[in-house]
Parts: structure tokens; sequence; C-alpha cells
């Protein structure tokens, strides 16, 4: 009996090892001179928070070593000292379950994924990458100055590029077509993007023709719509490839507050070129939806295209549950005169400060992170507008989503220097007011009126400075 039970503990403790996925490593230059990493894993079935685990490490000796437990196929990304260890080339890898990965870092100032020795199961995935990266690089350095280049010439090189990805995924034969299939989309991504941002602005009229012939003709968004690779990459691009193919030069009437000027237009617009993918239907639809909820105030109009929505998903969509919590939570939380979220956060001296103590106040509360781009654009506008508003019954306050020395760094540079500034205390972004609120995009204004009420969404100061003061005095005036 005795020897059972042992037998039973150890085909039990092989099981949980087994589906553990190891990223470890070593970094020469830190054997004296201990390093900090962060490994961070996105779930691609998650929409509003595809962030589900983070693991910060010292490295002992110059070596480390993670250790995640994973279900499926997600996408990891490793910082050292703040900097992503992949890039240049890429910021994320592709892990299954029970992957291990031994990632060797010869120069912590030389990173890039080029310049790692990565070795392992799983490593054929990344050595498809590489050989991706290692090719397209090549064709990027002969290429001019994007300033310089022609749109023809960037159709051109965008074309070349795509076929070398072809070509290497069509006789790599140490992965999954799967996998490749991943890889190739991804990769894809990374090329197209630039481009489909230029077109978005572009007033050529030759724009739309070149788009037929090189994009449309040649179904370069055939690897988006394959397997579950939209999960993966993509998803921004076939909104663009939309808008390209819809509207003539479409960077007049397409930025984006169009899309949730015209909801229901351009969900139409999804299925209309989509309806007969179901997976990419349901997650551009499903996507949009939690995009839309999260930026609006709740009104008739939430309601009026989340039935739309439900009547043009299938029961199937893995994102179903998801959306439907985002508009519940709207309801409860972005209805104008709702009770706001009740916080209690410190700030920089440890001070506790919750809601209540603003009562009799208008609170513009600013969110943000540090290296956020948007952040830092806005952060400099709110200290002009905190100085000309300058009312005694507003108050400015910036909460950040980092962990407490990457707050600190930030402050000043990706908030307003003249707000009250508080921190979410090492909960980040899964601090129970951030999954409230649904904030899934940075930077994220909220009002809150006099009796710790929600009371709407600013315009963007970046782009409608006197509307957002307006919206203020309008509060306080009330």
């Amino acid at each position: 009996m005795k020897i059972l039970s042992i037998i039973c503990i150890l085909v039990l403790w092989s099981i949980v090892c087994q589906s553990q996925t190891k990223i470890n490593g070593f970094i020469k230059d830190a054997i004296s001179n201990p390093k900090q990493l962060v490994l961070t894993v996105y779930d691609p079935l998650s929409i509003s928070q595809p962030q589900i685990i983070e693991d910060t490490i010292q490295t002992i000796n110059g070596y480390f070593n993670f250790a995640v437990e994973i279900q499926k196929e997600m996408m990891v990304g490793l910082e050292l000292d703040g900097n992503s260890i992949f890039f240049p080339g890429t910021f994320e890898l592709l892990i299954s379950p029970n992957d291990s990965l031994n990632i060797v870092i010869p120069n912590s100032k030389n990173l890039g994924i080029l310049n790692l020795e990565i070795s392992g199961k799983g490593v054929e995935k990344v050595d498809l990458k590489k050989n991706i990266i290692r090719k397209v690089l090549a064709i990027y350095k002969t290429d001019p100055r994007y300033e310089d280049q022609s749109l023809k010439f960037k159709f051109l090189t965008t074309d070349k590029k795509l076929n070398v990805i072809d070509s290497i995924c069509n006789i790599y034969n140490g992965i999954s077509y799967r996998y490749g299939s991943m890889i190739k989309a991804e990769q894809y991504a990374n090329i197209l993007k630039g481009l489909f941002i230029s077109l978005m602005r572009s007033e050529d009229d030759s724009m739309n023709d070149y788009f037929k012939k090189f994009i449309v003709q040649k179904k370069r968004l055939k690897p988006f719509l394959e397997n579950e690779n939209i999960y993966y990459a993509g998803g921004t691009l076939l909104s663009e490839f939309m808008f390209l193919n819809e509207f003539k030069n479409p960077f007049m009437p397409v930025d984006d507050s169009y899309m949730t000027d015209n909801a229901k237009a351009y969900c139409k617009l999804i299925i209309k070129y989509f309806g007969k993918q179901t997976q990419v239907k349901n997650y551009l639809l499903s996507n949009f939806m939690i995009s839309y909820l999260n930026s609006q105030v709740f009104t008739k109009s939430s309601e009026e295209l989340y039935n739309f929505y439900l009547k043009n998903t299938t029961e199937n969509n893995p994102f179903l549950t998801e959306v439907s919590n985002v508009y519940n939570r709207s309801q409860q939380s972005l209805r104008v005169g709702s009770p706001f979220f009740n916080f209690s956060l410190v700030d920089t001296v440890g001070k506790l400060h919750t809601l209540s103590d603003f009562k009799g106040k208008v609170l513009i509360i600013d969110f943000w992170f540090t290296g956020c781009s948007g952040c830092r654009q806005m952060a400099p506008l709110l200290d002009v507008i905190e100085q000309t508003i300058d009312i005694q019954d507003v108050k400015f306050v910036s909460i950040n989503v980092d962990k407490k020395d990457m707050w600190l760094k930030g402050i000043g540079q990706y908030s307003s220097k003249r707000s009250l500034q508080l921190y979410t205390m090492e909960q980040k972004f899964h601090h129970p007011m951030i999954e409230a609120l649904n904030i899934v995009g940075y930077p994220a204004l909220f009002i809150v009126d006099r009796n710790g009420n929600f009371a709407g969404i600013p315009p963007d100061p970046r782009t409608k400075k006197n509307e957002f003061i307006n919206y203020i005095k309008n509060e306080v005036a009330k």
C-alpha cells in the first residue's frame, strides 16, 4: 500500500512537471552584476485582459529560471532592465505547453533575437522566426529612408518581403504547418503594419490601384484568415484593409473616431467583408465591442449595439462571455450618475487616499504607465490645462499601473507633474479598479462629480483641448 502511494505521488508530480513551460538562461555580463528580468505571458483568447502572467526575478551568478503553466499556445515577452531581449526583430515569442527554452545572452548591451543563442524544446519555432527576420532585415537595409520612398516603391518592397516570408515558410520542415502558419501571420503583420499606416494617410490617387494589385489580388490577407491565426496577429490590419477597400483615399473619412461615431456601420462592414469567416468575424466584432464599451459612456446606443452584436455572433464565439462581462460592467460603472469605484490608494510618500476624501470636488482621473507614448504626449498638456483651469473645486489625479519603482521613474514624464500621484499598489493591471472600469488602453481619462459618481469620459485633450476644458467647466458649473 505504501509503495502504491509513492507511485501515485510520483505520477502526479511527473504530470505537474510536464505541464510546466520553462524559460531558462544565462547572461554573461551578469555573473557579478545581477540584473532584473520580467517575463510576461499574453493570452490570445482574452481581449480585455491579455496579460495573464508576469514574473520578476533577479539573476543569480548570471542565471535566470522561469516556469509557467499554460494549456495552449501563448505569446511570451522577456525584458532585461526594462528592454525587450528579443528586440530588434520581435517583441514576443510563440510558446507551447511543455516547451523548455534555454536563452544565452552574450552581451546585455547588444540585444535582439538574432544576437541570442536559443536552444531546447520548442526552439524550431524560434529558428523559423529567426530565419525570416534575418532575410527580411537584409531587404530593409537596402531600402532608402521611408520618407524618401515613393508610394510604388513601398508596395514593391513590401511585396518582396512578403515573398521572402512565403518562400521560407514553404521549405521549412522543422515545424508543424499550424505553428508555421501562426508565425507567418505574425511576420506578415509586422511587414504590412507600416505600409497600411502610410496608406491610411495617403493622398496619392494611385493608392487604390496599387492596393488592389499588390494586396487584394495577391490575397495577402490569407495568413490571417487561416486556423486561429487572427487571435495571434492581424486584427487591426483587417480593419484598415476594409477601409482601404471601401473608401478612396480613406485618410479623410477614417480616423480613430470614425468607428465609434459610426459603430453599427463599422460592424456591418465587418460582416460584409468577413461574414463567411466565422472566427474572424467573431473576433473583430468582439474586439470592437469591448473597445467601444470601454471608451464610451453607457447609453441607449450601447444597448442597441450590444443587441446587434448578439444577433450577428455565434454561440461558440470564444469571446462571447468576455464581451457580456464587459457590457455588464459598463452598465454598472460607466453609466453617468452611477457610483465611481471606491478606491483606496497611496501617494508617493505612502499617504492613503480614498474616493470619499474628495467629496465636494470634481475629479479628473488620468490612468497611465511608464513607457506609454500616448501618456507622454498627454502629460504636458494636462500640466498646462491644470494651470489654465486652476479651480479650487477641481482635482487632477494621476493613477499609475506599474510597480512602484517604474511608477516613480515615470512621474512628470508620463503623467502631469502637478497632479496627485497614486498607484495600484503592486497589483498593476489586475487591480480591481482597473478591472471594474474595463481599462484596456492608456492613457485613460475619467471624470467624477462632487458626489463621487461617474460623470463621463471627456474629449481627448491631445486633439480637442478646448472641448476638454469646456467639458470640465460644465461639470463644475452643475
